[in-house]
């Protein structure tokens, strides 16, 4: 009986070491797993410019409270007018829109507000009112943000891991209500 006491506390260590190894190191619970979904509000035209509310939905799918920081949004757009070109190498040769909404503030970041942490399984909707001007055709939206992480596997060098999401949006002709676009031109 008393072999079984002495080796109970052994037991248990060797069953935590398993449950920490499964859970953190392989499944990565402790890691963020997050996603970002990007939808634009086209509110309405006021003097030649189009009023929209970007929204940012992000959702924590890990187990743990994540800290993120510089969350950013980029708006670029289309004239009727502009070239259709592909991309440099360094944006992987997507769509190359040069126009962007930065340009009205010295090319600065813009950031959403209230970024700061975001609990486990739940959901965040971040909200950024600009405008574009009224006869852009189409908008081009990336979001990203930075989220400072633990000690990587066993290392103890303190990582920042990057998510970054965009969406393409077609922006409606006329609008006579505030509406959603889902990316796809259609309401």
């Amino acid at each position: 009986m008393n072999q079984i006491i002495s080796i109970t506390p052994l037991l248990f260590a060797i069953v935590s070491a398993i449950w920490i190894y499964w859970h953190f190191l392989i499944k990565r619970e402790g890691e963020p797993g997050a996603e970002i979904e990007i939808n634009v509000d086209f509110v309405g035209q006021q003097k030649e410019k189009e009023l929209i509310e970007v929204s940012a939905i992000l959702t924590n799918r890990s187990f743990v409270r994540h800290d993120y920081h510089d969350f950013q949004l980029k708006v670029r757009y289309l004239l009727p007018n502009d070239e259709v070109t592909d991309g440099g190498e360094k944006i992987h040769y997507q769509l190359n829109l040069t126009r962007t909404i930065d340009e009205r503030i010295d090319g600065k970041c813009r950031l959403f507000a209230n970024a700061a942490y975001i609990d486990p399984r739940l959901s965040f909707r971040h909200s950024y009112v600009t405008f574009i001007p009224a006869e852009a055709t189409f908008i081009w939206v990336q979001c990203k943000l930075l989220f400072p992480t633990k000690p990587h596997r066993l290392g103890w060098k303190k990582e920042v891991a990057m998510k970054n999401t965009q969406r393409l949006f077609k922006v409606p002709k006329e609008i006579t209500s505030p509406r959603i676009s889902d990316g796809r031109g259609t309401t």
